[in-house]
């Protein structure tokens, strides 16, 4: 374990639920401190300093650029499990590493060689895959954030030096360590994932050397050495390994490898080779490689793509890999399909109560695709009841190990939901909680008050999701307003505050539903259809799909995108997860597929046998963005989970039947409804289809039916 200084007057004692009970470290951008959960699990908690953000607004901006790093898949990489601000200072809760740093190790033990070399290198850049596969550049890569645990490297402190660069109020302070920055910061130019190669270029000279390749001396010293000098890799043995690390270390951005490239060449895959036929894909197999204990076979960076691994071009289930939220199945089921009468009378526009007909519709379409691909996928492997999980892999015998997977939160508090049987189970280290939900099929909606447990009735809205941060909200109202436009509010949430902003979308008869919040939480997503029928209480609503609209939530305006070509597509728009586009599930000739368009409406692609989501409206993609699940083929008494990066084939078979998915608990559990003698659980399961926790219980079959409960991921 680190060593573990002690508190100092003036420390925190806590920070959320975590007890801090010491100072494992502190820098520049400000304290780490060991945390103890009620349940006991251990935690990093970094504290930052106060001065980094001066005033609310630079906050929130930080909390929102840095949550995003919970995306990141759990390879070789430190986990984040929460952030937000304490006593005006922003916080950074992790998965704690016990470990020391990798400068730490060379300072005592010496540089690193032959298969200890090799090992870290293929760790460090598992992890870069990762975090660039999440949409986020590291922008510190350095020996220090490095730590050297028992099971392998493990990458920390990633996507904070941009978050501080893009709100700190301290413009004179640079973002980045001197002997690890490149040519292009130096030269004042913006620095993607191409910087962390370089970086990690550098880390890998300190491993082999015990000193960065650009020297330590005077900061005009080795900014001039970075831009015009050389680095020496004769420390380097490796052929393979330092041809790499030089090509990395390339003063043009533009040469250096991808991570993904340097991770197939350091695993002994042909460069432009994809990655291998696994569940968990690249990331698994360098997971994998980079914990073997020194004397094991490693793959050699020179060794070329064998039978095992054959050399084509990238799979289609690559680009699954910019998903990033999961599609609604349906809408959930509202009231009534008449309208109230006399809503226009009491001044308070037309309202929209629509039934469950379109639910029931689109799970049929589910089932008749499901129907018709009823052979069983060639290589779907069952998770073990063991705790470990089988893989099938293109080389027989290959590692695939599962990650390191902490114990979860357990329910500290039980919530009895107002207007409702339903009991709540939660921690605050959840990270999905109970944001909405319906009575009396969409009547009444009872919505989560800002920082407690407590639930409010309000009818003003009929769907509710709260951001990341617990900030705000989108809402869709209930009632057409005055000039008969469908409505989304954006709801302010933090205390004190009544704020709301009143957003125009459609006019009627279209109607929007399930709003969703970008990746980054600048904009809102929502799905249109165009409404007709309901004229009388005997004649149901018809729905025909009219399109999707993009909020602009600075903006404070809508901008809609009617999609012209007809589709089937099953359930609402989902955003990608770079956010720069959107997808639907569609089911074209009965073979599901999903498709994905701009922010204007043109087709940017089309991923083909994609398989079924499951029913609910949940998430079908991990946080990370890395994993993703359906239904099995052929039966919807299973899940399957594969990796966005692997071929079609590859799959977990997890035994789960749930009647409706609630989604992604976090990217190694998944969450959904089961029967549970007369009524129902909400259950959080691992791969393996044990019950890790449960989430909600109802006694009452026909209330679970007509209460459909909305979960937001974040606080």
């Amino acid at each position: 374990m680190p060593d573990l200084a002690s508190l100092r007057p003036g420390d925190p004692e806590r920070v959320r639920e975590y007890r801090l009970t010491g100072r494992l470290g502190e820098g520049g951008q400000g304290t780490v401190f060991l945390g103890v959960s009620p349940t006991g699990a251990r935690a990093a908690v970094k504290l930052l300093r106060a001065d980094l953000a001066q005033d609310e607004e630079a906050l929130e901006r930080f909390v929102r650029e840095v949550s995003t790093t919970q995306r990141v898949a759990p390879f070789c990489t430190a986990a984040v499990i929460d952030t937000g601000v304490n006593q005006h200072r922003p916080y950074i809760i992790s998965e704690y590493i016990d470990g020391p740093t990798l400068d730490a190790v060379v300072a005592t033990e010496g540089p690193r060689e032959g298969s200890a070399l090799h090992r870290l290198a293929i760790g460090t850049v598992t992890a870069l895959v990762a975090i660039h596969q999440a949409g986020i550049v590291h922008r510190d890569f350095k020996p220090s954030n490095v730590l050297l645990a028992p099971d392998g490297p493990r990458v920390i402190d990633f996507g904070i030096a941009k978050a501080l660069d893009r709100t700190s109020t301290l413009t004179a302070t640079a973002i980045g360590t001197p002997s690890y920055m490149t040519p292009e910061q130096l030269a004042g130019e913006n620095s993607g994932s191409s910087a962390d190669m370089f970086a990690w270029g550098c880390t890998m000279v300190f491993a082999a050397t015990g000193r960065p390749p650009f020297g330590t001396d005077s900061l005009p010293a080795i900014f001039n050495r970075i831009i015009n000098l050389e680095p020496d890799l004769r420390a380097i043995t490796d052929p393979a390994l330092r041809e790499l690390v030089g090509q990395c270390l390339a003063k043009d951005a533009a040469l250096r490898p991808a991570a993904g490239e340097a991770l197939l060449r350091l695993l002994g895959h042909a460069s432009g080779a994809p990655s291998p036929t696994a569940p968990r894909g690249i990331l698994a197999e360098g997971s994998a490689a980079a914990a073997q204990p020194a004397g094991s076979d490693v793959h050699s960076p020179s060794r070329q793509a064998g039978p095992g691994h054959p050399q084509q071009g990238p799979g289609y289930r690559q680009a699954v890999s910019q998903l990033h939220g999961g599609p609604l199945a349906h809408p959930s089921p509202l009231p009534s399909p008449y309208p109230a009468e006399g809503a226009a009378k009491r001044g308070r526009g037309v309202q929209l109560s629509i039934g469950a007909g379109l639910a029931v519709t689109l799970v049929t379409a589910a089932g008749i695709a499901l129907a018709s691909r009823g052979t069983k996928p060639d290589r779907v492997v069952s998770a073990q009841a063991t705790g470990t999980q089988q893989a099938a892999t293109s080389q027989p015998g290959g590692p695939t190990p599962t990650p390191t997977v902490s114990a979860l939160p357990q329910a500290t508090r039980t919530i009895k939901l107002p207007g409702s049987s339903i009991t709540l189970h939660e921690s605050d280290d959840d990270p999905i909680k109970l944001s909405s939900y319906d009575t009396a099929r969409g009547e009444n909606l009872y919505v989560r008050t800002p920082g407690t447990g407590d639930f409010i009735k309000n009818n003003e809205y009929i769907h509710y999701t709260v951001n990341a941060s617990g900030t705000q909200a989108l809402a869709t109202d209930r009632f057409y307003d005055g000039d008969h436009y469908s409505v989304v509010s954006v709801v302010d949430r933090r205390p004190g505050s009544a704020k709301k902003i009143k957003i125009k979308i459609a006019k009627t008869p279209v109607y929007s539903f399930e709003p969703q919040w970008s990746p980054d939480g600048t904009r809102g997503l929502t799905t249109l259809y165009e409404v007709g029928g309901g004229t009388s209480k005997k004649q149901a609503y018809t729905f025909k799909k009219y399109g999707y609209a993009v909020i602009d939530i600075a903006g404070k305006k809508a901008d809609i995108v009617r999609v012209k070509k007809r589709d089937d597509s099953v359930g609402g728009y989902f955003w990608r997860r770079d956010g720069q586009a959107v997808g639907a599930w569609v089911l074209t000739d009965k073979t599901p597929h999903i498709r994905f368009y701009d922010l204007r409406g043109t087709v940017l692609q089309t991923l083909p046998d994609i398989g079924i989501p499951l029913s609910g409206g949940g998430e079908s993609i991990s946080p990370s963005g890395t994993l993703l699940v359906t239904y099995c083929r052929g039966t919807t008494e299973e899940a399957c989970v594969w990796s966005t990066d692997a071929d079609a084939e590859a799959q977990i078979r997890v035994p789960f039947e749930t009647g409706r998915f609630i989604g992604w608990y976090d990217d190694r559990h998944i969450a959904g409804w089961r029967r549970k003698g007369g009524g129902y659980e909400a259950v959080v399961i691992d791969f393996q289809g044990q019950v890790k926790r449960v989430l909600a219980v109802v006694a009452d079959a026909k209330e679970y039916e007509k209460q459909p409960m909305r979960f937001s991921r974040g606080r």
